[in-house]
């Protein structure tokens, strides 16, 4: 629940563009550093694009216009 009000939407709404890193900085710093802050930097870029990648699976055309 953390990141779900730290994405990037779209003007007029739609599809979500990306994570906004500068809000999820402060959350990773929190819970890892040094090699475990990496580690968690690369896992969330995964989960960034498999979420768009679903995201823009399942929207309608309309929403996918708006990316």
């Amino acid at each position: 629940m953390m990141i779900g009000t730290r994405w990037v939407y779209p003007a007029m709404g739609g599809v979500p563009l990306g994570v906004r890193w500068e809000a999820m900085y402060p959350l990773m710093d929190r819970k890892a550093s040094g090699e475990a802050w990496d580690e968690l930097h690369e896992y969330m870029m995964v989960i960034e694009a498999e979420a768009l990648a679903t995201l823009r699976e399942f929207a309608t055309k309309d929403q996918r216009k708006q990316t």
